[in-house]
């Protein structure tokens, strides 16, 4: 969905947003307690997310994300993996 999709109120509450060349939306933004960046963002939600514990994080991400798995996040819930930034350290949570 292109970004110009997106209503520009809806697009305010991220801390930034971007469209990728084939089209997919990213955004990184701000939860209770961590950060996240969000693939393919449209109107009424996301495809997918993974979770940073710091704004620097998530914007290192945002900046470098290229349709690949991004690096630094400790927790991406669609598929349930958890990481361990400091030992990279891979399990699923039950």
């Amino acid at each position: 969905m292109p970004i110009t999709d997106i209503r520009p109120e809806d697009l305010a509450t991220y801390e930034a947003v971007r469209e990728l060349p084939d089209g997919i939306v990213i955004a990184a933004h701000r939860l209770m307690y961590h950060w996240t960046l969000l693939i393919d963002l449209d109107y009424c939600g996301y495809n997918d997310r993974y979770c940073f514990a710091t704004k620097e994080l998530v914007m290192d991400a945002f900046n470098k994300y290229d349709g690949s798995e991004p690096e630094g996040w400790h927790r991406h819930p669609k598929s349930g993996r958890r990481r361990n930034i400091e030992t990279g350290e891979e399990w699923i949570a039950d």
